[in-house]
């Protein structure tokens, strides 16, 4: 199980199916959600990561986005915040198709992989096998 699972993407209906799957399949003991990358840099830089730094958290990200989207959310992260979060991993999960945006996320070191929405149970344990857990 995760520490912390923080779910970023602007349709409410995808954060809160994201949610059920999680606590379902007890995969993090804590969820966390935002409608935003701004918000959740603003999380993130407000509250480095404390405690145990072996704990492995995970961040599910939309890449289409209004105010700050997953790739503007991606570059500051690698920029400012990555080292405060090196056991952080992201998954995009994303209803883009784009080979490009597939391409693209290979150029982000802390990007695991890329998958379509929606989250489901089965998806959860292809990437508990990504994070090697």
């Amino acid at each position: 199980m995760l520490h912390k699972v923080i779910c970023i993407d602007d349709d409410p209906i995808a954060l809160l199916l994201s949610r059920m799957v999680i606590s379902k399949a007890n995969f993090a003991s804590q969820v966390i959600t935002f409608s935003n990358g701004e918000e959740a840099i603003s999380y993130l830089t407000a509250t480095p990561e404390s405690g145990d730094k072996e704990e492995k958290q995970l961040i599910l990200l939309d890449l289409n986005m209004p105010v700050m989207d997953g790739w503007e959310f991606l570059e500051q992260f690698s920029q400012g915040l990555s080292s405060h979060y090196q056991n952080t991993k992201i998954i995009l999960l994303s209803s883009s198709i784009d080979p490009n945006d597939i391409r693209k996320s290979k150029n982000f070191h802390m990007v695991l992989d890329f998958f379509p929405k929606p989250l489901t149970k089965e998806l959860l344990g292809r990437i508990l096998t990504k994070l090697s857990i």
